[in-house]
């Protein structure tokens, strides 16, 4: 009985503290600077991949990383992806096939340029990918 009392008290502590950080994170927006492939060598390409994002909180540029599954970027759409001749990968999809790692980071910078993040606002390096932005994040121009 005398351990379980401060066990009891840990516990909570920790639960709380796990509370209140989740509640103080605040949702903004990135933009992606760089989407990397996964690969398993010799000849396996893993389903997800590497996102280098960077985004603006109060007066500070702030650079992050994480990972999402390709199927984030092509939604309601049928993919596959393997290894081709000379190690260069290739990605089909229902209406075009894209081969080397640069044309598909093209690709899925076409279909989401941007991302959802969460960060605490004490600590703003610390973030988190939370999906693709799917929509298109543009400024009219009267220039024209």
């Amino acid at each position: 009985m005398a351990i379980l009392i401060p066990l009891v008290f840990l516990f909570s502590y920790f639960f709380i503290r796990k509370v209140w950080f989740q509640l103080r994170k605040i949702r903004t927006v990135g933009t992606i600077e760089r989407i990397e492939l996964g690969y398993i060598r010799p000849n396996l390409i893993l389903p997800e991949v590497k996102v280098y994002y960077k985004y603006y909180f109060q007066s500070g540029l702030y650079f992050g990383s994480g990972y999402l599954n390709l199927s984030d970027f092509l939604p309601n759409q049928e993919f596959h992806v393997h290894m081709g001749l000379g190690e260069n990968p290739i990605l089909y999809t229902a209406d075009s096939e894209i081969i080397t790692e640069e044309h598909i980071e093209h690709y899925l910078l076409s279909k989401g340029g941007s991302v959802f993040l969460y960060l605490d606002p004490i600590e703003p390096y610390h973030s988190r990918i939370d999906s693709v932005n799917l929509n298109s994040i543009t400024v009219p121009s009267d220039l024209l």
